[in-house]
């Protein structure tokens, strides 16, 4: 209880000293001029006067409240690491009884997570702070491996902050760092990746072995020097979106294997697509290649159409019948490398090409080119391109006959699971006939559309690290023309010059994998009837197994949960591979483990908070409550400040003095001035 005065005029406090006043200068001229008692008389005013300023004695009640400890737990990806969360844990549970133990303190928690821009620790030490009443905190504790991604406050309050760092700062890791990445790249060119390899808390090599891989590529290894900045390169083959997996080998000591492996996201981009068409005649169909190839802006198209042969003789002067020469030279010795595709439109051998020239387009199908023959009547006789050199690279050998009996086009099982027909399955109940195939001998390839009776009309096949596309007929064109509902010719021809470009989305054996809300979910796009058993592999080691179920023509699903923070999953297909990670990739959480009692050290020291460095659950630290000036911190006892904050809860006014001893008081002072002053006279 405290006890207090203040002051209740019963008039206005000006209009009292006037009166005072007043009252105090008449008394002085009366006494001027006729003796009088003066001090009696100034007492009698000041007693007045003192009534009627109305003077209250205040007793207050005031309850006093228990302080509140903030204590800021990290529970981030750093901390899952060796035994850092068991030491937290024990730490927490200490400081929990403690606290419990102590009847005027309470204790308010804030709980670190993960986040896009790493461990943000200080902003939920802040968002703690401001649901404390100001003079009410008694300290702060925090239980972190001191792996910070965000900004101490400018300000901390007047309290200690004792910092905890959990985790062993000595124990061995290496961690794999990417400084710049690129994220689009040129297919077909390498891209160029600065990235550092870190050995922390144990002898350092001077050197170590990285591996890239792109999801289903070759890798490719080469040895780096660690502690340092290195550029490593490697080429972008595929267009779209390209997981691009970077590793180095474990050290002699590992706290974890998730950071030595990280993750880059690529877009590959083609500069410009280049395709080379050459037409052996002119017909119907020659404009449909060139209406699908020039509909697209980023295709560079070079067309030939061969309108009269060498050996054809007339008396037409030269200069009425070609604009320029066909450059085959440049075009098919000294520049075929740079076309992304190569098509050939009902052409048949009369000279104009020597064969030299078609077994460089051999080769260049062999060595990643794309090669596509749209055969009309020409494939099947003497003039034939399965009669040159590129007969090692085509599915099928013709075998002279040519049917001419109308036929709808029918996609096969393969074709219903292949990427490049399974759209149209629903469709082709309405497509028009077509009146011409070409009969072959299959040889190599899957057969998508056949002519019925097991004629095959589409086949496509891969050679080497090339692709190959053969069309049987020189009809698709009656589609475009709307014939018996016509058909799908322009998608057709579109979907097949993208698959032989090697279109992501067009691939016919792709896996998939994406960790959404703790599910790893996988697709499988595959010919096979059934798809192989998924290996599933983690950074540090876990395997599991999944069996997918068949969703679609082709394609096959399935999902299993993941552990929490489970980093890079690495999925195993057959000859497939792909690459998911759990929620970012690289997160910086993981860039270097090793615990850092920087930053929270100096603000511990900042504040005479403690720092203690916990590695074993063995260790114990008690809590003592101190006075703001003591000292707060001891080899292994932390303090928390007693505030002693109150809240006033009742209260008690009473004028200073009772009425009647006013009034006694007046009474005596008015006696004693008439029996004085009596006297006198």
């Amino acid at each position: 209880m405290t006890t207090s005065i203040i002051i209740s005029p019963l008039i206005p406090l000006l209009w009292l000293a006037i009166l005072c006043a007043l009252a105090l200068i008449g008394t002085i001229l009366v006494g001027w001029y006729s003796p009088i008692w003066l001090g009696l008389r100034i007492s009698l005013i000041a007693v007045v006067g003192v009534i009627a300023l109305g003077l209250e004695r205040i007793e207050a009640e005031h309850e006093y409240l228990s302080d509140i400890a903030l204590l800021v737990i990290d529970d981030s990806s750093s901390m899952q690491m060796g035994k850092r969360t068991e030491v937290r844990d024990q730490m927490l549970e200490t400081i929990r009884n403690q606290i419990e133990a102590i009847s005027d303190l309470e204790l308010l928690e804030a709980t670190v997570t993960d986040s896009v821009q790493g461990t943000r620790l200080f902003d939920s030490l802040s968002s703690g702070i401001d649901q404390i009443p100001q003079g009410r905190l008694a300290g702060i504790i925090t239980l972190s491996d001191g792996i910070i991604h965000d900004t101490a406050p400018a300000k901390l309050p007047d309290t200690p902050l004792h910092a905890m760092i959990i985790g062993n700062p000595n124990t061995g890791d290496r961690a794999l760092k990417i400084i710049e990445a690129p994220k689009f790249g040129i297919v077909s060119e390498a891209v160029s990746f600065k990235i550092r390899v870190d050995d922390f808390g144990q002898e350092k090599s001077a050197s170590a072995v990285i591996v890239l891989q792109l999801s289903g590529e070759q890798e490719l290894r080469t040895r780096v020097q660690t502690g340092i900045d290195v550029t490593v390169n490697m080429p972008l083959t595929s267009r779209g979106s390209n997981l691009v997996e970077i590793s180095v080998e474990p050290a002699t000591e590992e706290l974890t294997l998730n950071n030595n492996r990280a993750v880059v996201e690529i877009t590959g981009v083609r500069e410009r697509l280049r395709v080379l068409l050459v037409s052996g005649e002119p017909y119907a169909g020659v404009r449909a290649w060139r209406n699908l190839l020039k509909s697209d802006p980023a295709v560079d198209l070079v067309h030939f159409t061969i309108l009269r042969p060498p050996t054809k003789r007339d008396a037409t002067p030269l200069n009425e019948m070609a604009l320029i020469a066909f450059p085959t030279r440049e075009l098919f010795v000294n520049k075929l490398q740079s076309f992304d595709l190569v098509i050939f439109d009902r052409y048949t051998r009369r000279g104009v090409l020597p064969l030299l020239y078609l077994e460089n387009v051999a080769r260049y199908v062999e060595n990643g080119g794309a090669l596509m023959v749209a055969a009309g009547p020409p494939f099947a006789g003497n003039g034939s391109l399965a009669n040159t050199f590129l007969a090692g690279v085509l599915p099928a050998r013709p075998d002279a006959n040519i049917h001419t009996q109308p036929f709808k086009p029918q996609i096969t099982t393969i074709g219903e699971r292949h990427p490049v027909t399974s759209g149209f399955i629903e469709q082709q109940d309405n497509w028009g006939r077509w009146g011409r195939v070409i009969g072959v001998n299959k040889i190599s390839g899957e057969t998508v559309l056949s002519a019925g009776e097991e004629k095959p009309l589409l086949i496509l096949d891969r050679v080497s690290n090339g692709r190959v596309a053969l069309l049987l007929s020189d009809q698709a064109w009656l589609w475009s023309r709307g014939f018996e509902n016509g058909g799908p010719q322009f998608e057709l021809y579109r979907r097949l010059a993208h698959w032989l470009m090697k279109e992501p989305e067009l691939e016919e054996e792709a896996l998939r994998a994406k960790v959404n809300g703790g599910q790893l979910q996988v697709r499988l796009q595959t010919l096979a009837k059934d798809p192989p058993v998924i290996e599933v592999q983690s950074a540090d080691g876990q395997s599991w197994q999944l069996q997918l179920k068949n969703n679609s023509a082709g394609v096959f699903t399935g999902s299993i949960n993941m552990p929490e923070n489970i980093g890079m999953l690495t999925l195993k297909a057959g000859g497939l591979l792909a690459v998911a990670t759990q929620g970012r990739l690289n997160p910086p959480e993981l860039a270097n483990l090793k615990p850092d009692a920087k930053i929270l050290g100096s603000l511990a020291k900042a504040t005479n908070g403690g720092q203690f460095i916990l590695a074993d659950t063995d260790q114990q630290i008690s809590l003592r409550r101190t006075r703001p000036q003591d000292r707060q911190k001891g080899r292994n006892w932390i303090g928390l400040q007693q505030n002693k904050f109150s809240i006033q809860t009742n209260t008690t006014s009473r004028p200073l003095l009772a009425y009647w001893v006013y009034l006694l008081l007046i009474l005596a002072l008015f006696a004693m001035m008439w029996l004085r002053e009596k006297k006198q006279n």
